[in-house]
């Protein structure tokens, strides 16, 4: 037996687990005391992580499909024929289409994200793509690095705490962003640090916040750009800053003075006394941080969203201050792609839109890439490898996108389950989960302020790291790769993290592997010494790069394509707003719907609304309702949430049924993007698209049979309660967070409860057999009172309690 480090990647990653080993099986996962994001912390995600990994429905074997496509129908194959097959099939359509007819698709960021591209490149397509890269993290780098250079976030890590944040379209405490996880905004919540939440969504942080400003969804850059109006016209920013480090800053006091309070407010139906209280909390607190998600990137405006609300914390003096927004210490790389290595006339054809970004990056607009299948324009994809990307449920127009995928020659597909896409492949997969993988990877992502390591502690059944079968399929294939081991690449990201920083010149990749985690010492102020990583070496109000390439280099706002003002031919038919994306802890995505301790937690998705809107439209809270777009139909649960806008709704994200069965899992039952699109208009020089702020109409749906179904398959748990002789957890309400646990350590010293999986399920229990008094419970209560969630109920009695202290 023996306990070892390694990094959870349940969601983006970041949370350092101790692992304990038992004959070849991990018995125990625990968050590490000295994680340096988790602190001994760790959600349902990464604490079921052995019921994940032993269930019974997990891609064990590689799978080759029998009958048609789509049908359901597969036989196991050996690693061997699944290569030989991929390397004939793929190798036969180069030969009759060229490289370029191979594209390559991912989902969000793991350890493999970087390595598809890179496979990609080794074939010689200039056609690999991302689902998120132009929807989420994306614009947001990219906007960095045609701003100030760098990807920067909030200093949750030196001695400064922030003074405030400002939270912008994103709800950490529950999704994690960029990996920079739930634990440290909580913390910050819990010491009192005020914020400003900018969100339609009635959030955890919204209901905190000192002020919450409930945005029309689609009109953040608005709405931004009003901010930076109040802050230079009542010369309320950093003079010694934008004086010395920027340049453009006239000419985007000029493109500012177009958004008036009166103008924005009437755009994003904030009152003005909100955003003027707003602007003057921002302008007056020091040192400010902004927490920013993917809400705005799912835009037409996505690229001058991003770049206007990275601009408030720094026309206001708080840019790599401590405590503020600082720059990512771009620790090591992300990964080690080829790009470079396709010819520059194949890099010509790629599949890009004429986008700047997409064209940069070498990587094909997903849709457009997903119409060359359909169309064959301007050339036909005959070919795709799709990895950690349940593509019916993530990408925009599910219905087309279903169309595009059945129209391939050959579809590889790798993941963790068979789910909706998968059962489209020819070959199916099976891929390591975290504690079979290794890796190393700098966190918050992008964001680099540690630096931490994966390592493969368990063999189960044939699964493999992505990264391994992109080697050993280059292999067979005769495409160079460039490694011939995984470790030679971690190796290479080791070696340039010490290029990077010489103080590091002993320090190898073993080193990192036993530690589990790098933190180097964080460093401020960093533009005083150096300049900004941009053509100027100045912080770039208006983009040298942008304007190079013939586009407006000022930030500025466009009404969306399909909202009350640009289309009111519509509203009477759809008269609502629906927003999308929204998030449940228990996943990641459209993962985990099969682990029964998680699917407890969020049995079903939810239509988000107000009571008032209900109402109007006969709903009432459990009710299902139908959700309809131009694009489509399908049905959530109703839950009535105070705070939300009337005209508003949300619908949560990624939903599918493995009780529905193969192959389809009921994919369009509940998929929000069945009534999303994908089709132009785009952001005009990053090519994203519009998830968001779209129209729509709800009604009853009188006849639902999809709670019946759940409660009736193999992945419903029935409510139990577990009883020792000290307590009862109410299994209906415990969420997994292992609070009680971390209490009963932190304030006793005793540790009188755990969270395991047993016989498959992932609980809290004693410590010892069944009994808490013998693993030492005084009855004191405390993890009754640290429950988040009211789960714990204490039934000693009195005199059993004065007997145990």
């Amino acid at each position: 037996m023996g306990v070892f480090k390694t990094a959870c990647r349940g969601c983006h990653g970041g949370c350092v687990f101790d692992m304990t080993v038992e004959n070849g099986r991990v018995v125990a996962a625990t968050p590490a005391k000295d994680g340096p994001l988790n602190q001994g912390r760790g959600c349902m995600k990464g604490r079921s992580i052995i019921e994940q990994m032993y269930h019974p429905d997990r891609l064990l074997y590689p799978m080759k499909r029998t009958g048609e496509r789509g049908e359901g129908k597969w036989t196991r194959i050996s690693w061997d024929d699944a290569y030989d097959t991929i390397a004939e099939k793929m190798n036969g359509l180069i030969k009759e289409y060229g490289p370029q007819c191979i594209s390559s698709l991912t989902g969000t960021g793991r350890h493999h994200l970087p390595y598809l591209s890179r496979l990609a490149n080794a074939i010689g397509t200039p056609n690999a793509s991302t689902a998120g890269g132009l929807i989420c993290l994306g614009p947001r780098r990219t906007a960095a690095a045609m701003t100030s250079g760098l990807f920067c976030g909030v200093d949750y890590y030196g001695p400064t705490r922030p003074g405030g944040i400002l939270v912008w379209g994103a709800n950490p405490a529950i999704s994690g962003a960029d990996g920079e996880l739930q634990w440290l905004i909580r913390d910050a919540v819990q010491e009192g640090i005020p914020m400003v939440v900018v969100d339609p969504k009635p959030t955890e942080l919204a209901r905190k916040a000192k002020i919450w400003l409930k945005i029309r969804p689609g009109t953040d850059g608005a709405l931004a750009l009003g901010i930076l109006n109040i802050l230079i016209s009542e010369d309320l920013y950093d003079h010694d800053f934008v004086e010395n480090y920027t340049v453009g800053f006239a000419e985007l006091k000029e493109r500012c003075k177009e958004y008036t309070l009166e103008k924005v407010s009437g755009i994003t139906w904030i009152p003005e006394s909100q955003i003027l209280e707003a602007a003057h909390w921002i302008a007056h607190t020091k040192p400010l941080g902004l927490e920013q998600g993917c809400a705005f990137e799912q835009s037409v405006n996505a690229m001058d969203t991003c770049r206007a609300i990275i601009m408030i914390p720094a026309i206001t003096g708080n840019y790599d201050v401590p405590g503020g927004f600082v720059e990512s210490m771009e620790i090591a790389p992300a990964g080690l792609p080829l790009s470079n290595e396709i010819p520059e006339e194949m890099k010509a054809v790629g599949i890009t839109g004429g986008y700047p970004f997409t064209e940069h990056d070498v990587m094909s607009h997903p849709y457009l890439m997903l119409e060359a299948i359909r169309t064959g324009k301007p050339y036909p994809i005959r070919g795709m490898f799709i990895h950690a990307n349940n593509t019916l449920l993530s990408m925009a127009d599910a219905k087309h996108t279903r169309e595009c995928l059945m129209k391939l020659d050959f579809l590889v597909y790798m993941d963790i389950f068979m789910n909706p896409t998968a059962e489209l492949a020819d070959i199916v997969l099976p891929a390591a989960l975290w504690p079979e993988v290794d890796c190393v990877f700098a966190m918050p992502e992008f964001g680099d302020q540690v630096l931490l390591s994966q390592q493969k502690l368990v063999q189960v059944g044939e699964c493999k790291m992505d990264e391994e079968f992109f080697i050993e399929l280059c292999q067979r294939a005769g495409w160079n790769y460039g490694y011939t081991s995984h470790r030679q690449m971690m190796e290479e990201q080791i070696r340039e993290m010490v290029r990077r920083r010489p103080e590091y010149a002993d320090f190898t990749l073993d080193h990192l592997r036993e530690k589990g985690y790098l933190a180097p010492e964080r460093t401020y102020y960093n533009y005083k010494r150096q300049g900004f990583d941009t053509p100027t070496k100045k912080y770039e109000f208006k983009s040298t790069m942008m304007e190079m390439q013939g586009y407006d280099p000022i930030p500025s706002w466009h009404e969306p394509p399909e909202t009350p003002v640009s289309r009111p031919d519509l509203t009477k038919e759809y008269p609502l707003i629906l927003t999308t994306g929204g998030r449940q802890q228990p996943y990641f995505i459209s993962n985990n719907r099969q682990i029964r301790s998680l699917r407890r937690a969020e049995p079903f998705p939810r239509v988000r609304m107000s009571p008032k809107t209900a109402a109007v439209y006969g709903l009432a809270e459990g009710d299902w309702a139908f959700i309809e777009t131009p694009r489509g139909k399908i049905t959530q649960k109703v839950k009535l949430e105070e705070g939300w806008d009337d005209r508003v709704i949300n619908c949560d994200f990624a939903w599918w049924y493995p009780e529905a069965g193969a192959p389809g899992y009921g994919w369009d039952e509940s998929n929000v993007n069945v009534l999303t699109w994908g089709d132009a208009p785009y952001d005009k020089y990053l090519g994203s698209y519009q998830f968001r702020g779209l129209l729509c109409r709800i009604s009853k749906n009188e006849s639902c049979s999809i709670e019946q179904r759940y409660y009736n398959s193999k992945y419903y748990l029935e409510p139990e309660t577990n009883t020792s002789d000290s307590l009862v957890v109410n299994s209906e309400l415990c969420v997994l967070c292992g609070e009680c646990v971390r209490t009963c350590e932190r304030v006793h010293g005793i540790g009188a409860l755990k969270l395991a999986t047993v016989e498959g399920i992932t609980r809290v229990i004693p410590a010892v057999e069944n009994s808490m008094r013998a693993s030492g419970c005084v009855g004191c209560g405390q993890c009754q009172t640290a429950c988040p969630m009211g789960a714990i109920e204490i039934v000693l009695t009195e005199s059993d309690q004065e007997e145990s202290l």
